[in-house]
């Protein structure tokens, strides 16, 4: 690609800001596995007004390239407040990264990130995230065979050697399993013998999500996973107001029995939450519900249904990780939402991201017959 057209642009106009978002649907137009996300959605989640997870505008800065007068890549770099005072570093992410396959094009986006960081002062970069490894993040390394899932990043393969031929190092794998709801029956004997004690167990219990208990849940459920989550990798805790922002976005998509919570001795230690796939749902929307495209929507996500699912979170209380009593408990809980997960029409659930070292999740989606087939790299690289 000649390179005396190449420009690396700040957005600041909302036809640029259109433009960004627009910018992989033409990256991947030829990718059957692509996705085209909802236009309104993506506008949402860069607006820091409406998404708290989004930095303000003056912790972030978005870059568009062109050549030729053609929009040919993207990438944002920002810092994390949040992230920084959890764990008292002066780190920079970069993030929406995406462009055509040429390594110099890819390169030049990296270094606008890199000198707008170090301007801030910033020590280390890290990424790609969209915003927080609580939202979307990773690079995707293997599994481009197969469509992303709901909040989960899509890419090409150049990307890899992009990225690591401009000097960035692995920071952690991330894994997705793939489990086919229908398959692995009868169960490993492990597991049935993990099911059998939890429901032997009189002070074990497992419920679904509470009717007009919503929000009681959701404070619930997010209590645990700020517990749970604590000592991993990149864990930054969820506050009330990014709590009240997951309620706003997933409850539209989820299913009462896809959230079922924990107890022992009447108190909540663990739970799990399945959502369907709202990527198979809106596969050929354009990313436009309008005029009629969310008629189509509702009518697969309430109606006739999709057939991939997702486990976005999960967790159990640190105190019980590595007991017979939390695995048995966790067993207990993925049996019964795989269950209701039929009972929907899935016949398949992706739970994901797991940590490459986090044998015990691992050692979970195994016993319940789920298989890794996706993989994602974060990055870091000092400045």
């Amino acid at each position: 690609m000649p390179y005396s057209s190449l420009k690396i642009e700040i957005v600041s106009s909302k036809e640029q800001i259109n433009r960004f978002l627009a910018l992989p649907n033409k990256i991947y137009k030829d990718d059957s596995c692509w996705r085209p996300q909802l236009k309104f959605e993506r506008k949402a989640q860069i607006n820091p007004i409406i998404n708290p997870s989004a930095p303000s505008f003056d912790n972030r800065v978005l870059f568009i390239a062109t050549n030729n007068g053609e929009d040919v890549g993207r990438i944002a770099a920002f810092i994390n407040t949040d992230h920084n005072k959890h764990y008292s570093q002066n780190d920079g992410f970069f993030g929406f990264f995406d462009c055509i396959s040429d390594n110099y094009l890819g390169n030049s986006l990296l270094k606008n990130a890199e000198d707008w960081l170090k301007g801030r002062g910033v020590e280390r970069i890290i990424g790609p995230a969209n915003w927080s490894v609580n939202e979307e993040c990773g690079l995707l390394i293997s599994g481009f065979d197969t469509p992303p899932v709901v909040m989960m990043l899509h890419g090409k393969e150049e990307y890899k050697g992009m990225i690591e031929g401009f000097g960035y190092v692995k920071a952690v794998d991330m894994f997705a399993y793939q489990a086919e709801l229908s398959a692995g029956y009868p169960r490993p004997k492990i597991t049935q013998m993990m099911v059998k004690s939890a429901d032997r167990n009189s002070e074990i219990k497992v419920r679904p999500m509470r009717s007009g208990k919503f929000k009681d849940d959701l404070n619930i459920v997010m209590d645990i996973f700020n517990d749970a989550w604590s000592e991993n990798w990149g864990f930054v805790p969820f506050d009330d107001i990014k709590i009240e922002h997951i309620a706003n976005e997933i409850k539209p998509i989820m299913f009462k029995e896809g959230l079922w919570v924990g107890e022992y001795q009447g108190k909540p230690i663990a739970f799990i939450w399945m959502i369907p796939d709202l990527n198979e749902a809106i596969k050929d929307l354009k990313g436009s519900i309008l005029p009629f495209g969310w008629i189509k929507l509702l009518w697969r996500l309430k109606v006739k249904g999709v057939k991939q699912a997702r486990i976005p979170l999960m967790g159990l209380r640190k105190e019980f990780h590595n007991t017979r009593l939390g695995l048995s408990l966790v067993a207990k809980l993925c049996e019964t939402v795989f269950n209701e997960g039929r009972k929907k029409g899935f016949s398949h659930c992706e739970l994901s991201w797991i940590l490459e070292n986090n044998s015990g999740l691992i050692s979970i989606c195994e016993q319940a017959s789920a298989v890794p087939y996706k993989k994602y790299r974060m990055y870091q690289k000092k400045l």
